[in-house]
């Protein structure tokens, strides 16, 4: 199990490993323990930090500050609080554009990146998909039943051990109900602000000169196969890996993300 930890007003989970650290960046509507799966896979072999980001999970949710620059800044306070000098620095979806805006922020400061089915394109199924799951969603449900039977609805396809992390993680209870541990208004926000943002990290791509990662689920509706090619031109120290997963690769594919990730850790060394 994890430890659990507060950086200020985030909360902030630690599996222990050995070197090299890996600061963990989940994406929108999600949590740090999301990686749980990708953790067990891990299994200490290097030493893994997950936030809850502002605005989810145990997190504080204030009512604005939900542009790049706040998760990045919210990213080196975790990496200071952690003792996490130049850690490796793993993103998923939105937590990739973050670990993107990061690198670009404080070069200095990331020794790798590894970019989990994000890139500077988002195709329309993805992107539509996104929003609608963000802000369509009901905001409690009456039972456990109930939020099961939404999960796998609009989710379907999981292990068992999916479904059982997010019931845990995604919602928190309130008397016999259960509602979303992410704040909707939070969503929004984000989801505004980066209509706007993305393009002034994403044209930056050729200017981060670590290694990179870029790991793509052959699946997935957000990242298709045409923009990982190009990020590969893009980046000076860039490879790819493609894994048979959807977008949710660290729940599609929890043992082989971790080995590429591994493997690219080993490359990269401590």
């Amino acid at each position: 199990m994890p430890r659990s930890s507060s950086v200020g007003e985030l909360r902030v989970w630690e599996w222990p490993g050995e070197a090299p650290d890996a600061l963990l960046l989940h994406g929108i509507g999600n949590y740090g323990r999301y990686w749980d799966l990708f953790a067990d896979q891990v299994a200490g072999r290097i030493r893994l930090v997950a936030p809850d980001a502002r605005g989810h999970g145990e997190s504080a949710k204030p009512a604005a500050g939900y542009g790049p620059w706040d998760f990045v800044a919210d990213a080196v306070s975790v990496m200071d609080a952690c003792a996490m000098p130049r850690p490796l620095v793993i993103g998923h979806s939105l937590g990739g554009f973050h670990a993107t805006a990061l690198t670009l922020a404080h070069p200095d400061r990331v020794r790798a990146l590894v970019l989990v089915d994000v890139g500077p394109r988002v195709e329309e199924a993805g992107s539509s998909r996104a929003r609608r799951l963000s802000l369509g969603r009901p905001d409690r449900f009456p039972d456990d039943a109930a939020a099961l039977a939404y999960l796998h609805q609009t989710s379907p396809g999981y292990s068992d051990a999916v479904y059982a992390n997010r019931m845990r993680w995604v919602f928190a209870r309130e008397g016999d109900a259960l509602a979303w541990r992410s704040s909707k208004a939070a969503l929004a926000h984000i989801l505004d602000d980066s209509r706007t943002s993305s393009a002034a990290v994403w044209s930056r791509l050729r200017e981060i000169a670590c290694p990179v990662l870029v790991i793509r689920g052959t699946r997935s509706p957000s990242f298709a196969e045409a923009t990982a090619r190009e990020m590969l031109v893009t980046l000076p120290r860039a490879q790819l890996v493609e894994l048979d997963a959807g977008h949710n690769v660290a729940l599609d594919r929890p043992a082989e993300l971790a080995d590429a990730v591994l493997r690219f850790a080993s490359e990269v060394g401590a």
